[in-house]
């Protein structure tokens, strides 16, 4: 039994790590929202922290990733790029399709909660495909190499936190 408790305290904890990190990398700008896509290892070739939510380059060189790794980094890099683009797009059409249900001469708020929900759902397919290319890139790390990204993790977390903090103060 006790065996099994330890498992499963493991796996909560790596799960809660890996939201962690998609949330972070997924949310850490709303400018990302706006990007287009670049081309595969454009990514980690930048020198300068990005505001688009990748992993700055100076933890990156702290990961000395090998090659594999560095292109699950990339593919995970570039399938979030992709998804705010698709996310934008999505809620271009949301807004489109509001508009034209609001300019019907009868207005049925069931159709605006269905066009709601059918972007919801595209969206979270999207979340749910950059979620995987990220635990495909964790999967590959050694735990030297994640202790490194949790530690980036944690102190993006207390930033965030900090922020949000400072914000909602009157």
């Amino acid at each position: 039994m006790r065996r099994i408790s330890i498992v499963s305290i493991f796996s909560v904890k790596r799960i809660a790590a890996l939201a962690m990190l998609t949330s972070l990398c997924c949310f850490n700008s709303a400018q990302a929202q706006t990007a287009a896509p670049r081309s595969a290892g454009v990514a980690s070739q930048t020198n300068a922290t990005s505001s688009m939510g990748e992993i700055p380059a100076a933890v990156i060189a702290q990961l000395e990733l090998n090659p594999d790794q560095k292109l699950k980094l990339d593919a995970a890099h570039d399938a979030r790029r992709i998804m705010w683009s698709a996310n934008r797009r999505s809620r271009q059409a949301e807004y489109a399709g509001l508009t034209e249900l609001l300019n019907k001469s009868t207005f049925d708020p069931r159709e605006a909660v269905a066009l709601r929900k059918k972007t919801r759902a595209a969206i979270d397919a999207r979340f749910d495909t950059v979620q995987e290319k990220w635990l495909a890139f964790w999967d590959v790390l050694n735990e030297g190499q994640r202790k490194v990204l949790v530690t980036y993790m944690k102190e993006q977390h207390i930033k965030q936190g900090t922020a949000s903090a400072a914000r909602a103060k009157p």
